[in-house]
């Protein structure tokens, strides 16, 4: 099979100026951003741009006061950018391109060979997401809840990033994270968990989170920054977020990341289930 060139993808200013992107691009009024934007109608940190899925670019707000526009509406949760689509931050106006995407049978080539010449990687994982999203949209002002989102992710973000995390993909609601073992202290782990569930005590939003640990194979478009997680322990912990759903279980524990904190976090046993797709019940355990 042929595979398409390497195109990457880029923002575009009504008087040609390109920034390109790569991995992810952060866009704000301070100069830590990747795109800077000196203006009191952007945030200090504003937006992200964000690949994933292997090319796949999403477009995420922070929870800023004067919102981000996607055509000219106001974005309240990560969403799929797609060519030629209009970007508003402030007074500032971008066009995304993205000539040549990805096609998915590329994408499939991309994860055989990757399985096939990457060694799994063993990493720490991490799947947080609202609880009673829907609901809760429906109940709010679509500003409030641009705000509300916005600043929930970027706080979940300041906490992973601060212990060496990374989150990898953004989930409308939610986010998958990970930590390659090898340079990643139990202790670090311990420490998002506590962040995590302090901020699980504040009144905005009821949200859970489902730790794991176990071999991943990294792999993506390299020439766009891009590092995509695959194999069934990613779909190991996606299963287990949905079961802490139906338990009402905020935050959990797979056996394995259990095992690898040992005392570190007091536990209690939910039991052992079977998850559609694995052949042996997982224990679970509640944080």
């Amino acid at each position: 099979m042929n595979l398409p060139p390497e195109e990457g993808a880029w923002l575009e200013t009504a008087d040609g100026k390109r920034y390109p992107i790569c991995g992810s691009c952060s866009l704000g009024r301070t100069a830590a951003n990747t795109i800077l934007l000196e203006s009191p109608k952007v945030s200090r940190r504003h937006a992200l741009i964000h690949l994933q899925n292997i090319g796949e670019p999403w477009l995420i707000d922070f929870g800023s006061s004067n919102g981000t526009f996607l055509n000219k509406r106001r974005i309240h949760q990560p969403i799929r950018l797609t060519d030629g689509d209009q970007i508003t931050i402030g007074d500032q106006v971008f066009t995304f391109r993205q000539p040549l995407a990805i096609p998915d049978e590329y994408k499939t080539v991309v994860t055989q060979r990757t399985l096939r010449e990457i060694e799994n990687i063993p990493c720490w994982l991490l799947v947080a997401d609202i609880r009673g999203f829907t609901p809760l949209s429906r109940h709010m002002q679509s500003e409030d809840l641009d705000v509300l989102l916005g600043a929930w992710i970027f706080r979940c973000k300041e906490i992973i990033e601060s212990q060496h995390g990374i989150i990898n993909k953004y989930l409308g609601d939610g986010y998958l994270a990970y930590w390659p073992d090898a340079i990643t202290s139990p202790e670090e782990i311990v420490a998002v968990i506590s962040a995590l569930k302090e901020l699980q005590r504040k009144e905005w939003p009821e949200f859970r989170f489902v730790v794991h640990f176990g071999p991943v194979a990294m792999g993506g478009v390299a020439s766009m920054g891009e590092e995509s997680l695959m194999g069934g322990e990613v779909n190991l912990i996606f299963r287990l977020e949905k079961l802490a759903s139906s338990l009402g279980e905020p935050c959990a524990l797979s056996e394995t990341a259990h095992i690898k904190l040992r005392e570190l976090v007091p536990v209690r046993s939910l039991g052992e289930f079977e998850l559609k797709g694995f052949e042996q019940k997982c224990a679970f355990f509640a944080l």
